[in-house]
């Protein structure tokens, strides 16, 4: 058997949106399959996310070549709000995908 081929990053699963602790933290999760591990980076609207004390960002490898891409936000505020876009990247190519925050109003009453 020979050694695998790398290949660029392409998404198995666009980045999707979930609420957990009663709407006080959000989960983006998306799936990216390459070879090798990709560089993830996340934006809000042009901004670059770091990691701080109410950012996660999480790159877990689940499978040969698949990883879960997970941004966590916690203690969710209405500045939130926004286009989030994910990057990853390696040395043959790289993707992007994006997935829209909104709130309702009542979100915040």
């Amino acid at each position: 058997m020979g050694v695998a081929e790398d290949f660029a990053p392409s998404f198995t699963q666009k980045p999707q949106l979930r609420q957990e602790d009663e709407g006080n933290r959000l989960v983006f999760e998306c799936k990216v399959l390459c070879s090798p591990k990709p560089e993830i980076t996340w934006f809000r609207s042009d901004t670059k996310l770091i990691e701080d004390n109410r950012t996660s960002i999480k790159v877990q490898s689940i499978g040969t070549n698949l990883y879960a891409v997970v941004l966590e936000l916690d203690d969710v505020i209405e500045s939130d709000a926004g286009l989030y876009k994910v990057k990853a990247k390696n040395k043959l190519g790289e993707v992007a995908a994006s997935i829209n925050l909104n709130f309702s109003r009542k979100y915040f009453n």
